[in-house]
């Protein structure tokens, strides 16, 4: 079947967009216009907040857990109201977007998997390094941290292992794929499109600074790291390893300090802990890149944007051809 691209009346392109494209200017293709990358955002909003109150409530009706407190049920039930966001905007990319499949993972069309591989290897390791020093050093954390092993540390744990990684690849599908590309369509600095995507990540995680500017400095720092990956790695494996590492340590590490309710609903952060955590988001970014430089990613995309036919191309009405 015929594909035109030739740009449509109110599409995202121009004619400086030719030639290989970076990660964030993916959406930007010749037959999307330029409001349905904001449309997209919305809808995938809604379908997500769609999608939790059907498993909260889900798992109000069984259990409910006490105040101030995450069970291992508690935590799967997050857990599985975020990992919807990767079919949700990979769906939306593909259907409303017309963006071609694989696109929102990287410049490749898929998942470098061998790169994800080492990215998650060096993400671990550096969460260790800095979890041993934390505790060597004797370094602040949560307020509230509970002691002792949690009741259910072991269910928590097989949570964790099974489910963290997948929803910390949820958050990063949405906030530095779908959004990232979505700004990318309308502006086309790469730094204007991370800082947007950023706050609204920091924001999305109900941090403000006036109420806790060491954790809004926390997620913010982590958020503009990963932004930044992505752009420079041209992929989502880097800031998927990141998150995923520190999803995955952090609720081990609760579940054994019976603070998993702490770590899942913090308000506040010590600035010594927050320190800690920018130093290590710098860290994997450093490491990262050079990762990325010694496995040659591509960082530019040459494939074709378009997954769909343009309407009137196709069968008896011949390639090329458009409706205006």
């Amino acid at each position: 079947m015929a594909y035109d691209a030739t740009p449509r009346p109110g599409s995202t392109v121009d004619v400086g967009d030719s030639g290989p494209q970076p990660y964030h200017r993916l959406l930007r293709n010749p037959v999307t216009m330029w409001w349905t990358v904001i449309l997209g955002a919305f809808a995938i909003l809604a379908g997500w907040m769609l999608w939790s109150v059907v498993v909260l409530s889900i798992q109000l009706g069984i259990r409910e857990d006490p105040e101030g407190t995450v069970s291992w049920f508690g935590l799967l039930a997050t857990n599985l109201s975020l990992i919807v966001l990767i079919p949700l905007s990979m769906l939306v990319a593909q259907k409303l977007n017309r963006q071609a499949p694989g696109l929102l993972s990287s410049v490749v069309g898929r998942l470098r998997w061998r790169a994800l591989a080492w990215f998650g290897v060096a993400a671990v390791a550096l969460e260790l390094v800095m979890l041993g020093i934390i505790q060597v050093g004797g370094v602040d954390l949560l307020d509230d941290g509970g002691s002792g092993v949690a009741k259910d540390a072991a269910a928590v744990i097989a949570v964790t292992l099974v489910t963290s990684a997948f929803q910390a690849a949820g958050e990063e599908y949405f906030f530095r794929g779908y959004l990232l590309q979505a700004v990318g369509a309308l502006v086309r600095s790469p730094l204007v499109a991370v800082l947007v995507t950023t706050v609204l990540f920091t924001m999305a995680h109900g941090i403000w600074p006036w109420e806790s500017p060491a954790l809004f400095l926390d997620r913010f720092a982590f958020g503009l790291v990963a932004g930044l990956l992505v752009i420079r790695t041209g992929g989502l494996e880097a800031s998927i390893a990141a998150h995923a590492a520190n999803n995955v340590v952090t609720f081990i590490f609760a579940a054994l300090t019976n603070s998993v309710g702490d770590s899942l609903g913090a308000t506040d952060a010590p600035w010594s802990l927050v320190a800690v955590d920018v130093v290590k988001f710098v860290a994997f970014g450093v490491i990262a890149l050079l990762m990325a430089r010694k496995l040659r990613l591509e960082t530019t995309c040459d494939l074709p944007l378009v997954a769909a036919p343009v309407p009137g191309t196709g069968p008896g009405r011949g390639p090329g051809k458009r409706l205006v």
